[in-house]
């Protein structure tokens, strides 16, 4: 039993340096598209507060 413990320990060490060609671009595709996801967040913050700033703008004005 200790020999498929230190098996399954020296497996999951080698994966950790030596990760599947698939497992590397899986997390690259959900890097990128987390880094899109945050883009369009703070694109629609942005005009989110453009639009209240100029909202109080105009009632300023009046």
């Amino acid at each position: 039993m200790s020999a498929l413990y230190i098996r399954a320990r020296l497996v999951n060490a080698y994966r950790r340096i030596f990760p599947h060609p698939a497992v590397v671009a899986m997390r690259e595709r959900r890097r990128v598209a987390s880094k899109a996801a945050i883009s369009a967040k703070r694109r629609e913050h942005t005009a989110i507060m453009e639009t209240a700033a100029r909202l109080r703008g105009e009632a300023q004005d009046r």
